[in-house]
């Protein structure tokens, strides 16, 4: 996923698809990311599935794991059906207390999993990083 346009070679913005149910995070994100990035915001995982399945591209994608109707967990598990590129590309966040649920789905996957509060300036590296390509990041935790 490189970060040029078709069109004459102009740079584009990277896409990044934030999937959060809180106003607040929403909004702090946005800012953060907002001057390198389109950020596109949607409140649940159905939300997100609906996008992708209509098409949509995204160099990142930023996930709850909390939230009403779809969680971040079942949007995972129908991404990996029917987009699974886009299911390797979540990067998931929570403020929620490892639960035995929790633990058990990330000693699964390879996914990165960020506790909120994150640190602003490393969000944007990391999102920097992933959106130019960069697979190697640090541990998932």
């Amino acid at each position: 996923m490189g970060t040029t346009a078709g069109n004459g070679g102009s740079a584009r913005r990277p896409r990044v698809l934030l999937v959060d149910d809180e106003p607040f995070i929403v909004t702090s994100i946005r800012r953060l990311l907002g001057t390198e990035h389109e950020v596109i915001a949607v409140s649940n995982g159905l939300e997100a599935l609906a996008a992708v399945e209509a098409g949509a591209r995204f160099d990142v994608v930023l996930c709850d794991v909390r939230m009403p109707g779809m969680n971040g967990f079942e949007l995972y598990e129908r991404l990996l059906v029917t987009a699974p590129e886009v299911a390797k590309q979540i990067v998931f966040f929570t403020g929620a207390a490892f639960t035995s649920e929790v633990r058990a789905f990330f000693a699964r996957v390879e996914n990165l999993l960020l506790e909120k509060p994150y640190d602003p300036s490393e969000l944007r590296a990391l999102v920097r990083k992933l959106a130019s390509g960069g697979r190697d990041v640090p541990s998932k935790r």
